[in-house]
């Protein structure tokens, strides 16, 4: 993948810690410290260091959208015209915050997005956005029908 980030070592205490948080956010570094045998000065200074290489990029709360309202989560694929600088394409996506995830892949349609919408005419007014931004000249539009798995979390190697 283009700009890929350097490859962090991680030993098998880093590797611990980033399991128990990426269960439990709000776990305590004494939470910590009674899973694994490292003092909570010694999980604090790993924590950091894994943040400031960006192992650890932030900690958030997993909200089920369903219960606030959205009803159709939007799958597109998008077609450009390779004349129009993807770049700038790119741009615009990426201001869209309606728009939660965005690829580059590879084929004829190059880029992937996906979306929460709180009902169909809210999905319309995204798919009609995407469809008029300059460079993309046509969209393959999927709604999803039902979840089967949603899973953020990261198998740590």
């Amino acid at each position: 993948m283009a700009g890929m980030p350097e490859i962090v070592e991680l030993d098998d205490l880093d590797k611990q810690i980033l399991n128990i948080i990426q269960n439990n956010a709000k776990a305590s570094l004494r939470d910590i410290e009674k899973e694994i045998d490292l003092t909570t000065t010694s999980i604090r200074m790993r924590i950091n260091r894994l943040k400031e290489k960006n192992v650890i990029k932030q900690y958030i709360t997993l909200i089920d959208c369903r219960h606030l309202g959205y009803r159709e989560m939007v799958m597109a694929s998008l077609r450009v015209n390779s004349s129009y600088p993807l770049e700038d394409i790119k741009k615009k996506i990426e201001e869209m915050i309606k728009i939660k995830y965005a690829y580059i892949i590879t084929g004829e349609y190059p880029i992937f997005i996906m979306a929460k919408c709180l009902d169909h005419s809210d999905s319309m007014e995204l798919i009609e956005r995407l469809r008029n931004l300059p460079g993309v000249e046509e969209i393959k539009t999927q709604i999803v029908l039902d979840k089967i798995k949603e899973d953020p979390s990261v198998i740590i190697p």
